[in-house]
């Protein structure tokens, strides 16, 4: 198996330009066979348009869900996108990114840029993530540096 090739930042607008392919990149990542709902594990699910922040509904256990449901994306109104380029931000600093430089490049407030940065280093030393996680059985990241 090959190694990665890490993208630049140009690479990750062409890739993820807008919200939609945001969600779309999460959903590939979450549900590689097709949507399956967290509360359950039903794969009978039904997409509901008019229903947006949760635009999926189970018909065996009757929730509505979307792909943020039970990730550290869950009850945050900042968008997928900007969630991606936090990831892509932390993953790539060599000696680790301030939520002051974090807040001024995604612009959000530096209170929403500490609250993302710990999600996602919290979400990396979770059980679940080591347990194969919500993205998949492996998650790489290189050249990163957590702790003090």
């Amino acid at each position: 198996m090959s190694k990665p090739k890490p993208i630049s930042l140009y690479q990750f607008f062409k890739l993820i330009p807008g919200e939609n392919s945001a969600r779309l990149f999460f959903e590939e990542k979450r549900w590689p066979n097709g949507v399956v709902c967290p509360h359950c594990g039903s794969v009978h699910v039904s997409e509901c348009k008019d229903h947006k922040p949760m635009p999926y509904r189970c018909k065996d256990c009757r929730k509505h869900f979307s792909v943020r449901t039970g990730m550290v994306l869950a009850e945050s109104k900042v968008s997928l996108q900007t969630w991606l380029l936090a990831i892509y931000m932390l993953t790539t600093a060599r000696k680790g990114v301030p939520s002051i430089q974090l807040a001024r490049e995604l612009g959000v407030t530096q209170k929403t840029a500490w609250f993302l940065a710990h999600r996602i280093r919290e979400s990396w030393l979770s059980k679940s993530n080591l347990d194969g996680g919500n993205l998949g059985p492996v998650v790489e990241v290189d050249e990163t540096y957590i702790g003090g």
